[in-house]
């Protein structure tokens, strides 16, 4: 995956070289409620300034596209070289999007972002299914595995 990483960058002429090489999601699976844990190892071959990564989750049904933003870290300078992103949220705030809509496949994208242009972005499809109690539950899948 680490290649599809670098296509992905170099295709749209963002800067090149950043290699994503573990990304941790906790808790997972959990309630949909849940908080969420980030924890991202990349390298970059190259200085990227002032950056930050977004973190969004986005429910895609057929004719209408909600995209949450989740949050984003502070703002930063990276020299080029290994790093590690940690990012947590108390929950995904998904007030406006009805229950039955999220029983379905949504996609969580952590970004980094640098001058407000994406940089490099991982995506983890996220399957959401209702429990026996009736809550939803998430299982987010690392493009890692």
């Amino acid at each position: 995956w680490r290649g599809a990483v670098d296509v992905r960058v170099a295709r749209n002429n963002m800067v090149a070289g950043v290699d994503v090489t573990r990304l941790d999601i906790s808790p997972n699976p959990a309630l949909m409620a849940a908080e969420l844990n980030l924890e991202v190892d990349f390298k970059l071959s190259e200085p990227v300034e002032g950056a930050c990564w977004r973190v969004k989750y986005t429910v895609d049904m057929t004719e209408m596209k909600f995209v949450v933003e989740v949050g984003e870290t502070e703002k930063k300078n990276y020299e080029a070289g290994a790093h590690t992103m940690r990012f947590h949220s108390d929950g995904i705030a998904l007030g406006d999007v009805k229950k039955s809509w999220l029983n379905n496949v949504g996609l969580l994208t952590a970004s980094l972002t640098s001058r407000e242009e994406d940089i490099a972005q991982i995506c983890a499809v996220t399957q959401v299914t209702k429990g026996a109690d009736g809550e939803l539950q998430r299982r987010m899948m690392s493009p890692l595995e």
